[in-house]
């Protein structure tokens, strides 16, 4: 029965060594300093100097934006809090580095309904306005960015959309972003793995344990 004893031995050495990468596996992206978990009004938002772009943390709204695939721009204070649920959030402007072509649109933005933090029923959002939000475009109609969006969109299907948003974001100094609670991780060109390494390891690893 040696080699019954000769196996497990290698089973459980296998093991302790996938435990070991499993535990000590880089973490995706960069830590950023935590500014804090308080709700603020839309106009301190405004006036709030975030230590990274997009926020990881800081004051935030009573309300969160939902999980989906976003055609306009979102609000930073609700984003933020998304992040504290433990929301995977992957930004992106087309108008960084992809090319434009001749039939360049600005999108005209239609804010959807807001969530009230803690409900599940749905609040209107025409009285909501926003300071923070660029009045410039985050998407064109170059094939370079209808890929992107495809590619995204994909992916985000593919992760099954829980606690996860694709957001354009116009004042977006890279490509792609990607935030979670305290981390991000920017880059320019779509890299499938690396965006579901981050969701993968990041999401639902927020300050504050919600359903959704």
């Amino acid at each position: 029965m040696n080699w019954w004893k000769w196996v497990t031995g290698i089973v459980i050495i296998g093991a302790l060594v996938g435990i070991g990468w499993y535990v000590m596996r880089p973490v995706p992206g960069t830590r950023i300093p935590d500014q804090g978990r308080k709700h603020v009004t839309v106009s301190d938002v405004a006036s709030y100097q975030f230590n990274s772009n997009p926020p990881t943390s800081g004051p935030h709204l009573e309300t969160w934006v939902k999980a989906g695939i976003y055609d306009t721009p979102q609000s930073e204070g609700e984003l933020i809090h998304s992040l504290e649920h433990g929301y995977v959030i992957v930004s992106f402007n087309c108008n960084v580095h992809l090319t434009f072509n001749s039939n360049f649109k600005l999108q005209t933005f239609n804010f959807l309904r807001n969530v009230y933090a803690h409900e599940e029923t749905g609040s209107p959002s025409a009285d909501f306005i926003d300071p923070t939000i660029s009045t410039q475009s985050a998407i064109n109609e170059s094939d370079g960015c209808k890929t992107l969006v495809k590619n995204l969109t994909e992916l985000a299907n593919k992760k099954k959309l829980w606690k996860l948003a694709v957001v354009p974001r116009p004042n977006l100094e890279t490509t792609i972003a990607l935030t979670a609670w305290n981390y991000i991780d920017h880059f320019d060109a779509f890299d499938a793995g690396r965006i579901e390494r981050f969701i993968d390891y990041h999401r639902d690893q927020g300050p504050e344990k919600t359903m959704e």
